[in-house]
């Protein structure tokens, strides 16, 4: 189980876990948005959406395989803690909201009571893959200490709002 201390924006510190689990989404993530990125500098106007969920009493597995689209690109991230990350191709703000709720949704009606969701739209290819994982990251450890659960939680790239 993830272990997650209280600490501000301002401080340095962080558990061994969260450090483990950026170094995981960066692991398996990076090549896949590296080819997303390709794609998007060859076509104008594509986006993605990255949903980073996680449920506490649920295993997701079998589940997010089922209720994810043919173009959306599943990664088990941490299956000891039951972490997932969903890359949705063409996928704006509205639409990765909305897709986000039904995971929620669909999480509930399975028995999961404390899920976890993260999602960002990324419509530009100036960010770096460190700045989409570790804003990921950083807001899903945000939401972990703040036991905020059930509910989808956006985050802009390049900011981090804490609650």
């Amino acid at each position: 189980m993830l272990t997650f201390e209280r600490r501000n924006k301002n401080d340095l510190s962080f558990h061994e876990d969260e450090i483990k689990l950026a170094q995981k989404m960066m692991d398996r993530l990076r090549s896949t948005v590296e080819f997303l990125y390709y794609l998007m500098d060859r076509k104008e106007g594509l986006s993605f959406t990255m949903i980073l969920f996680s449920s506490d009493d649920l295993k997701l597995e079998s589940l997010l395989d089922k209720w994810k689209r043919q173009t959306d690109i599943l990664y088990e991230i941490d299956k000891t803690n039951n972490i997932y990350v969903l890359l949705c191709q063409s996928t704006d703000m509205e639409g990765g909201e909305q897709f986000a709720e039904i995971l929620m949704s669909n999480v509930r009606m399975h028995g999961g009571k404390s899920s976890y969701c993260v999602q960002t739209e990324v419509k530009t290819t100036s960010y770096t893959i460190q700045e989409i994982i570790f804003t990921m990251v950083e807001k899903y450890i945000d939401i972990r200490q703040e036991k905020a659960f059930n509910k989808v939680f956006f985050t802009k790239l390049g900011e981090i709002e804490y609650l």
